[in-house]
């Protein structure tokens, strides 16, 4: 029950902060009960504590200057770009590699300040002009992801993701793996 009447109490005072709010000036009353209690009211008790609350303080925005969006064309038109990952070839298998190497195509060219990102099972790949490499990749299929990414880091093109995968050497195939398969 005391828990009930201190959100009540509390609820209260919001509330009485809130009118304040609205007042330029108002004057509040607190005082704490027998149970320990603390109460706040807009009229005058026996033992309160009087309480002037100020008006809350307030910020209006300027209003937005009118423009004609219209008749505005961007400095710079974004590129269209059509992207793909040339290499490796979606389902290639490669057999104990050093290094996996990934190309990619992009037209039209780059404009000054687009970037390609090219990502392999989620981690970005450094590149190399349109090049990219995975050195020693684990065995396994593995992932790329490529796009190209506009000044503000916004995407401007995404390829098509290819699946490749690795073979390694095990105790149990030590050889390559047989033709055809």
């Amino acid at each position: 029950m005391q828990l009930m009447s201190r959100f009540i109490t509390c609820g209260l005072a919001a509330l009485g902060l809130l009118i304040a709010g609205s007042a330029a000036a108002t004057t509040l009353y607190r005082w704490v009960d027998a149970q320990g209690v603390v109460h706040y009211s807009d009229t005058p008790q026996p033992g309160a504590e009087k309480i002037e609350i100020q008006s809350a303080q307030t910020y209006r925005a300027p209003a937005a200057a009118k423009s004609n969006t219209a008749a505005q064309k961007p400095a710079t038109q974004a590129a269209a770009y059509q992207c793909s990952i040339t290499t490796p070839t979606p389902a290639q298998s490669f057999y104990n590699p050093e290094a996996v190497a990934i190309s990619v195509s992009v037209s039209p060219e780059l404009v000054v300040g687009d970037q390609l990102v090219v990502t392999v099972d989620g981690t970005p790949v450094p590149a190399s002009g349109q090049d990219f490499q995975v050195a020693a990749p684990e065995r396994g299929d593995h992932t790329i992801g490529f796009a190209i990414r506009d000044s503000a880091g916004k995407t401007a093109c995404t390829a098509a993701p290819v699946i490749f995968n690795v073979q390694r050497p095990s105790l149990l195939s030590p050889t390559s793996p047989a033709k055809g398969h």
